[in-house]
């Protein structure tokens, strides 16, 4: 992993005035170049807000956003970061192809153009589609040449919010491929996505906010490496269930029964033992593997995210 590329300081916005304000922050982001970091969290969490920061489309109230050691909003630093947002900014009268020369010839020497114009391409996959103006594209082909943009455009790092969303999955398999190769060459990418199975396939790390802040930032390793008992219940069955929940305060109540999280120690022989003691109908059970969704929950609802 190579020194940072972004970094947040207490950084801070403030959106409105008076009693309608709403405050961002402050937040304290540290991103190395290698790392693909994905952001998660409701609707409203702040987490657009955060990539405009760290593109420089914003500009902190309080604190500061830096890029590779300078102000994010400047010049120097927005020339480095290849930024695609949510929806696609991309002009509609060019099409695909177009848009990325364009692009290309203000980022690179003209020797060089070709073979970034090339790379745009094959990160956005966009195919025949290339040749297309972008007003008649479908939105994930429009995301993914607002994607293609962003990879030109970016020399140094990738801020991508919700350009994951709507790709087919063969589309989604390439980008992971290509996503990790960026990391190999010492880039960070920053995502935003709502898709949290496509962010486990492509992340290194995961960052959950809500109400304008961070509430977890962990390697998505330590996430997937989580296990979480899912027990299945006969109907009429609340009642036990929620005496279960007193065994095991961290259990979560779900549509059809409960989830246990598998940590210091508890297994699931002993979840289902306390389960017969407290003669619950068990319908069904099985292990399954953390997930970004679990992190989520638990840092949203005030859990403890770190255990």
């Amino acid at each position: 992993m190579t020194g940072s590329v972004f970094r947040a300081q207490g950084a801070q916005k403030i959106f409105g005035r008076f009693a309608a304000r709403r405050v961002i922050g402050p937040l304290e982001l540290d991103v190395h170049g290698g790392e693909i970091v994905g952001v998660v969290g409701p609707n409203g969490a702040g987490k657009s807000t955060l990539l405009r920061l760290l593109a420089g489309e914003l500009v902190p109230d309080r604190g500061s956003v830096q890029v590779l050691g300078r102000p994010a909003a400047t010049r120097e630093s927005r020339s480095i970061v290849g930024y695609a947002g949510d929806p696609p900014s991309v002009p509609d009268g060019f099409h695909a192809l177009a848009w990325l020369r364009y692009l290309a010839a203000h980022r690179a020497e003209r020797r060089a153009v070709a073979s970034l114009v090339r790379w745009g391409l094959e990160i956005t996959a966009v195919g025949d589609d290339a040749s297309r103006r972008v007003a008649t594209l479908s939105r994930g082909s429009a995301q993914r040449v607002a994607l293609g943009g962003a990879a030109v455009a970016g020399t140094g790092a990738l801020v991508l919010d919700e350009v994951l969303s709507g790709l087919d999955p063969l589309v989604l398999r390439a980008l992971h491929g290509r996503l990790a190769a960026l990391g190999t060459r010492g880039r960070a990418v920053v995502i935003a996505s709502h898709d949290l199975a496509a962010l486990e396939r492509v992340v290194t790390r995961v960052v959950v906010m809500d109400e304008g802040r961070i509430l977890a930032d962990q390697p998505i390793a330590r996430v997937l490496a989580r296990r979480v008992a899912e027990v299945a219940v006969a109907p009429g069955s609340g009642e036990g269930v929620e005496r279960i929940r007193r065994h095991f305060p961290r259990a979560e109540r779900t549509p059809g029964g409960l989830r246990v999280p598998l940590t210091r120690g508890t297994s699931m022989e002993e979840v289902l033992a306390v389960c017969r003691a407290e003669r619950l109908a068990v319908a069904g059970s099985r292990v399954r593997h953390g997930a970004i969704e679990d992190l989520l929950i638990a840092a949203t609802r005030g859990g403890r995210a770190d255990a």
